[in-house]
């Protein structure tokens, strides 16, 4: 019976490229369950080990659960291994939330090896996430753990890390001698030849030198053909041999293409490209993909290279690989330029551009966001240290005030209150000057962000005005011509943003109030809007009832046009709704969209200066932020819902006044 059962599970196991994910987690599920507990402890320790791709850990996690219910002790420190292992891909705290707890039992257990190994996956992320101050004491923490449990490869693992922590951080010369040096260590205690192979592939991935790259990848070459020699098939309990013949093969591929040796190129690729298909490395794919995206632009194979560059571009959005996604939007701009093709290329440079700024702003703007937001939270810490302060303070005071006589109380009495005094006028020069420094701070950010703001636009018009001057093509100088003006009106509409926002919160807006007939503005909007709508997105005003309303038209036209134009931006397809209420003593306006939706972390923040929806947002995020401005300073309110995915709804409500 279990014979059929594991049959059965290596049969679903070996058609998952085939399967639906959710149908082969179901099936796989089925016969689990149905295993003896023992032996769906080793099934699920194999799959989790083997299902290097399952990026959403249903193996391990389930592992885990069933490792840590009382069924299965002996296996759970595997199981925290293999959910450590998990995390240093994915997420890093939950990562540390289980090397943390994994520590105990494995030293209990004598596990130094796979503890020191998940302590320098950690210092790996720390320096991944760009989290320097934190790097070096990890190191140092885990130096000194191996040098307490008298284990050699955990000082080993540790200057690893931290050799690749200068590499990446442009200290080559200090990460290479650091590599050298651990393996140096390893030929003196005589270390396994598979041990220097992590080192080695580290050298390579690595931006060193190119005599230092080239020494590292004949290395390395050696030592894949001594594990040959010696009959080793696997290198450690997750890397084959063939994986390692397929890092030199790939990285010889790419070097041929640096070199421009196409010959080199190919013979290197098809075999790295065999390996990957004959085990079906999923996640190698996007690197292989890569590689032939470089060899098809050297052998001059475009419109190949330009379906690659369409597949790398999807799985790098998917996976939220910005940097990636720029460098291959960059790439196919010159490829479509090279091709002849102007306005493909005009295009696409665009789009880079457009994308480029989104990214890089897009940390300008959490900032920005989450600064009024942080400094609350300081000032409410503060508070709450005063009050303790105080209250430590009256404390002391009634325990003196209690045990003393009259003449004592007094003079307490007396000095307390000269005590409070000093203390009320530091405390006020105190409060003044965090005042100040918040508003330099503000200050700073938001100049620094106009500026850059400001820079894009123009890097635009200026860049694409000197190439108009020496391109002949009427059709890509009316494209580029195109461009120069949407990048006019962008940086028109900026400035004209940022002084509204600025009389706003100066008190310096004003306000011309007239009846206006309120179906002939609207009308009106309707028309001006229907003109910037997207091909696949319907514009529809809702039957206006009559009324002639109390109110400034220009505002009020400002404040529904910022929303229309906030649900075009997030409104691919469907459709987009307005129109308003009449009630007893207020009008209610509304704008509907069938767009991306908010998520529900952002509701509280849209309507804040620079907060935008994602990294791939449109705009600069002020438009939401002059309309809560306008709508207040007019006696009204703004408020929205939304559902991620389906869509949101804004409504405005303004009072009927009387002329």
């Amino acid at each position: 019976m279990k014979c059929i059962f594991w049959l059965t599970l290596l049969l679903l196991t070996q058609t998952t490229v085939s399967l639906n994910a959710s149908n082969e987690t179901d099936s796989l599920r089925s016969v689990l369950v149905a295993l003896p507990a023992e032996e769906r402890m080793e099934r699920l320790s194999e799959l989790a080990l083997r299902r290097l791709d399952d990026e959403n850990g249903f193996y391990p996690k389930w592992f885990y659960r069933e490792a840590f219910d009382g069924k299965g002790d002996k296996y759970k420190s595997d199981a925290l291994y293999l959910l450590v292992r998990h995390y240093y891909g994915t997420n890093p705290d939950s990562m540390r939330y289980y090397i943390k707890e994994s520590e105990p039992l494995f030293l209990s257990e004598g596990r130094y090896e796979d503890l020191c190994r998940m302590k320098a996956w950690n210092i790996y992320s720390l320096s991944a996430e760009g989290k320097q101050d934190a790097v070096l004491p990890s190191a140092r923490e885990l130096v000194q753990l191996a040098k307490k449990i008298d284990f050699p490869e955990g000082e080993e693992m540790a200057n690893q890390a931290l050799a690749n922590f200068y590499l990446k951080h442009g200290l080559k010369k200090e990460g290479v001698a650091l590599y050298e040096e651990v393996l140096y260590r390893m030929e003196r205690r005589n270390a396994p030849v598979i041990k220097r192979f992590s080192i080695l592939r580290q050298l390579v991935n690595a931006s060193i030198s190119e005599g230092d790259h080239d020494r590292a990848l004949e290395l390395l070459k050696a030592c894949l053909l001594e594990c040959e020699e010696k009959g080793v098939a696997e290198l450690d309990a997750e890397t084959s041999l063939d994986y390692g013949w397929y890092v030199y093969f790939r990285t010889r591929a790419a070097d041929a293409c640096s070199d421009k040796n196409a010959k080199e190129a190919k013979e290197n690729l098809e075999q790295a490209e065999y390996l990957v298909k004959k085990h079906n490395w999923i996640r190698e794919k996007i690197t292989i993909d890569n590689i032939k995206f470089y060899y098809f632009q050297l052998t001059g194979r475009y419109a190949e290279a330009l379906a690659v560059a369409d597949e790398l571009l999807q799985c790098m959005q998917k996976a939220n690989k910005f940097a990636g996604v720029l460098n291959i939007m960059e790439q196919k701009a010159k490829l479509y330029y090279l091709m002849g093709n102007g306005m493909a290329s005009a295009g696409t440079y665009q789009q880079f551009v457009a994308l480029k700024d989104s990214f890089t702003s897009a940390k300008y703007y959490d900032e920005l966001a989450n600064l009024r937001t942080q400094h609350d939270v300081d000032k409410l810490e503060l508070k709450n240290k005063q009050m303790e302060l105080e209250a430590s303070e009256t404390h002391s005071q009634i325990l003196i005030m209690g045990g003393g006589l009259i003449l004592l109380l007094l003079a307490c009495s007396t000095l307390g209150f000269i005590s409070y005094s000093r203390h009320k006028y530091s405390k006020q020069l105190q409060v003044a000057k965090e005042k100040a420094e918040e508003a330099d701070r503000m200050k700073s950010a938001f100049l620094a962000n106009m500026n850059h703001e400001i820079r894009t636009p123009l890097n635009a018009i200026v860049g694409f005005s000197q190439v108009l001057v020496d391109e002949e093509d009427m059709e890509v100088r009316q494209e580029y011509l195109k461009i120069i003006q949407n990048n006019n009106e962008l940086l028109q509409r900026l400035v004209n943003d940022v002084l509204d926002l600025s009389k706003i919160e100066s008190n310096s807006m004003t306000f011309s109030f007239f009846n206006i007939y309120l179906p002939e503005m609207m009308d009106e909007i309707y028309r001006s809007t229907q003109l910037r709508m997207p091909e696949k997105v319907v514009l529809e005003l809702k039957e206006c009832p009559a009324i002639n309303f109390y109110t400034d038209r220009i505002r009020l036209t400002q404040i529904i046009t910022n929303l229309l134009n906030n649900a075009i931006k997030h409104t691919e397809k469907g459709f987009i709704r307005f129109g308003y209420d009449v009630l007893e003593t207020e009008i209610k306006f509304f704008v509907e969209d069938t767009g991306e939706g908010i998520p529900e972390d952002k509701l509280e923040s849209i309507f804040s200066r620079f907060v935008q929806l994602s990294d791939w947002s449109k705009g600069v995020g002020l438009g939401l932020a002059i309309c809560k401005g306008l709508i207040s300073k007019m006696g009204g309110t703004i408020a929205v819902t939304s559902r991620l995915g389906v869509g949101s709804v804004f409504y405005v409500t303004l009072p009927i006044q009387k002329a």
